[in-house]
């Protein structure tokens, strides 16, 4: 049985489950969602009248019964974890206006790899920023718990809303120092590519980037006025490590022993430790004071990577 199938399958036997149990509105439908890296998540909707429709993602719950695990098992841990789900949960704390004068003041910015969003970048605008990275919208929009609930624009939304995406974009960048501020904090230890430093008086070599927020803080370094900042505090050029979707690891040039080394580092640690839909790209960045140019360090000719991108395949 494949993912599809064991979907559709756990639709039918949540539904019967929520009807035996006296939920007689509830109505559950099946859906795949095509996520950022290519990950295509397969869900359970839950539609309750006018409420909003929350979608429980299956993919763990298949491994499970891949696994061995019983299905009927499954279908309760599904139910309850609707049930619970749903008591507490968050909710906007208005109605979202998805007009554009409302978008504008609303829009935020995730930044992404274009080689492990192929397909995902045909779902969406986004903006090349070069070094093979874009920068694609989203609309984030307060929660009743103070948190924020984002969601990215699609190819369908700015059609059905009429979106200008050039302006939209722009809009967005002004946005982001107010809304989702950058955040450059030393590192709490050193890495094992950068020279140990000789007294415990000198400078930080290594800080992390990301955003107030965190979430999707890799963005930062692409906010206006953010790479010539950090050379402004560093005060000389630096290396930009891409640890994740979430953050930047930024390395003073000068104490880089070996930039092919921490280029196969990088690629290591996203096949092997950066879970896959959290990997922002492979290359190695460079800001040069002098220019004020964001470089990619060469890549390194003797990897062959071409089969690991499988893992990206969903």
């Amino acid at each position: 049985m494949n993912i599809k199938e064991f979907t559709a399958l756990a639709a039918e036997e949540v539904l019967k489950r929520l009807r035996e149990e006296g939920d007689e509105t509830t109505e559950v439908q099946t859906a795949e969602v095509m996520k950022m890296n290519d990950q295509s998540m397969f869900g359970l909707t839950f539609h309750m009248g006018e409420d909003p429709a929350p979608t429980f993602y299956v993919n763990g719950m298949y491994e499970l019964y891949s696994a061995g695990e019983d299905m009927d098992s499954l279908v309760r841990q599904m139910v309850w974890a609707f049930r619970d789900g749903m008591k507490d949960a968050p909710v906007p704390e208005e109605v979202p206006d998805m007009k554009f004068g409302s978008a504008k003041s609303n829009a935020g910015l995730r930044l992404v790899g274009m080689e492990f969003n192929k397909e995902f970048l045909k779902t969406v605008p986004f903006r090349d920023v070069g070094n093979g990275l874009a920068l694609i919208c989203d609309l984030q929009i307060g929660a009743s718990d103070g948190g924020v609930f984002s969601t990215v624009v699609t190819n369908s939304l700015a059609e059905e809303y009429g979106y200008d995406m050039n302006e939209l974009f722009d809009a967005a960048l002004e946005n982001a120092w107010r809304s989702n501020s950058a955040s450059l904090n030393p590192a709490s230890r050193l890495m094992e590519f950068a020279e140990e430093p000789e007294e415990s008086g000198e400078k930080e070599a290594c800080y992390v980037l990301t955003t107030n927020r965190e979430r999707y803080g890799a963005a930062a370094l692409f906010y206006p006025g953010t790479q010539a900042m950090i050379a402004h505090v560093l005060e000389e050029d630096y290396l930009a490590i891409p640890s994740s979707l979430h953050e930047f690891i930024i390395i003073r040039a000068g104490q880089v022993k070996d930039p092919e080394h921490l280029q196969r580092l990088v690629i290591e640690a996203n096949r092997r430790i950066v879970c896959p839909e959290d990997v922002l790209s492979d290359s190695v960045l460079r800001y040069t004071r002098e220019t004020g140019e964001l470089t990619a360090l060469p890549p390194c000719d003797d990897i062959d990577v071409s089969e690991e991108y499988e893992r990206f395949a969903g």
